[in-house]
C-alpha cells in the first residue's frame, strides 16, 4: 500500500510527506483547468507522483455544446496525467442505469480518454449499484469507502464480499469518514483509528496490498495525523 492526499490548491503541493497527491479539479471552484499546468509543474519539480480527479465533468452529457466543453477539458487533463484520471460513475436521469444516448456518450467518451491515459472509475453517484458499473465500464477501480458509508452501506461487508474476479482491478481507495451533516455532506471528515472506514481498509489489506490510498478530508489541519494513521497500517 502506498498513500497520499487530495489537493485543492497549489499551496498544498508537497505540504505533507506522502507517496502521491490527487489533484482534484472541481468544475465550479478550486483548482481550475487553466491552473492545472502550474500545479503539475510544481508536482514534477518536487518529484511527487500525481493523479488527476475531475469532479462534475459528465461523460454522459447529452447537450452538444456542453458535452464538447466537457470533452475538451477532459482531453486537456488527460494530456497532463501522470498516473491517470479518476472519473466518477454516472446515472441516467432519475438515478437509472445508463442507457440510450447517455450510455453511448459515456462509453464513447471513456474510450476516447482511455486512449490518452489510464482511467480509474470511482463509486460516487450510486454506490448501491457500483459493482454493476465497475463490471461494465472499469478496467481500473477506485473504491470510495467514505461514499459507501454515506450511502448507508457496510463498507467492511462490501470489502469482505468483494468479488474475487474484480479484486485485481482495485487500484485506488478514497478514504474519509462519514460522521454527520456539515456543509451539505455527511462524509469527508477526518478518519480515526477505529472508524468504520479504516476497519474496511484493514479488511482490504488482508486481501490485497497492491493499492493506493488517497485521503479526501476537509479538515486539512488534521492531515498529518491522518497520514500517520495510514502509515501505521504499513508498519
Amino acid at each position: 500500500m502506498i498513500y497520499g492526499y487530495r489537493i485543492t490548491n497549489k499551496k498544498e503541493v508537497g505540504l505533507y510527506n506522502a507517496d502521491l497527491v490527487q489533484i482534484s479539479l472541481y468544475k465550479d471552484w478550486g483548482i481550475g483547468v487553466e491552473e492545472l499546468e502550474e500545479v503539475v509543474s510544481l508536482c514534477k519539480e518536487k518529484k511527487i507522483r500525481y493523479i488527476i480527479h475531475p469532479v462534475n465533468f459528465f461523460l454522459s452529457e447529452t447537450r452538444p455544446e456542453e458535452r464538447e466543453r466537457t470533452m475538451d477539458a477532459l482531453r486537456y487533463m488527460a494530456r497532463f496525467a501522470d498516473l491517470g484520471l479518476i472519473l466518477h460513475d454516472e446515472c441516467a436521469p432519475l438515478m437509472g442505469r445508463l442507457s440510450g444516448e447517455w450510455e453511448k456518450n459515456y462509453r464513447n467518451g471513456l474510450e476516447e480518454i482511455e486512449g490518452i491515459c489510464q482511467v480509474s472509475i470511482e463509486n460516487a453517484i450510486n454506490s448501491h449499484d457500483a459493482e454493476w458499473f465497475w463490471r461494465n465500464y472499469a478496467s481500473s477501480i477506485t473504491i470510495d469507502i467514505g461514499h459507501l458509508e454515506a450511502a448507508g452501506i457496510n463498507s467492511s461487508k462490501v470489502i469482505k464480499d468483494f468479488p474475487s474476479d474484480l479484486l485485481d482491478r482495485i487500484e485506488y481507495i478514497h478514504l474519509h469518514r462519514n460522521n454527520g451533516f456539515r456543509a451539505g455532506l455527511t462524509d469527508h471528515w477526518p478518519i480515526t483509528r477505529k472508524c468504520n472506514e479504516v476497519k474496511a481498509l484493514r479488511e482490504l489489506l488482508n486481501r490485497t496490498s497492491d493499492i493506493k490510498v488517497i485521503l479526501e478530508i476537509n479538515e486539512t489541519e488534521e492531515m498529518e495525523e491522518n497520514l500517520r494513521i495510514l502509515g501505521e497500517l504499513t508498519d
